[in-house]
């Protein structure tokens, strides 16, 4: 994969928070961490961060973890986002796209080039679906980029 740009790593998952936060955490951490010391290692910039906009569940976790090691954010969600209750995380760049959550999935697909799912719904797993769907088509080659696991769901 030759890019002109700094990786986008996609993260999606749960958006609630009645899953196991730890679990999540330590999953995200042991995922992340290694793409972004490979893009580093090969004198890449560090990757940007994109994930789901809401300041709540595995994007807050995901968020975090990327200021942690001095990766940009970049949030993308429908502005029904704008009306969450936990608010948005303040990401360096926020893209909005359609009305409802689910508008912006495949904008969102179109612009990763990794994903990463810990747990989720949904939408999560649809979103991973057009990525496989989008790597498929583009004969990704044999390099892994997309990357699943499950936590446990309290909900």
């Amino acid at each position: 994969m030759t890019r002109t740009k700094p990786l986008a790593l996609g993260v999606v998952g749960f958006s609630a928070e009645g899953f196991d936060q730890a679990a999540a955490r330590e999953q995200l951490r042991r995922l992340i961490v290694p793409i972004v010391e490979h893009e580093r290692a090969a004198g890449r910039p560090s990757p940007e961060l994109v994930s789901g906009l809401t300041n709540q569940g595995v994007p807050k976790l995901a968020y975090a973890l990327a200021r942690e090691l001095g990766l940009p954010t970049v949030g993308i969600s429908a502005k029904q986002a704008l009306r969450a209750r936990a608010g948005c995380f303040p990401v360096d760049r926020r893209i909005l796209v359609g009305k409802r959550y689910g508008d912006e999935s495949a904008a969102f697909v179109a612009m990763i080039d990794v994903l990463v799912r810990v747990g989720g719904g949904p939408q999560s797993r649809r979103e991973v679906e057009l990525f496989r769907q989008r790597l498929a088509l583009e004969g990704a080659g044999d390099e892994p980029r997309c990357f699943e696991v499950e936590v446990e769901w309290f909900g």
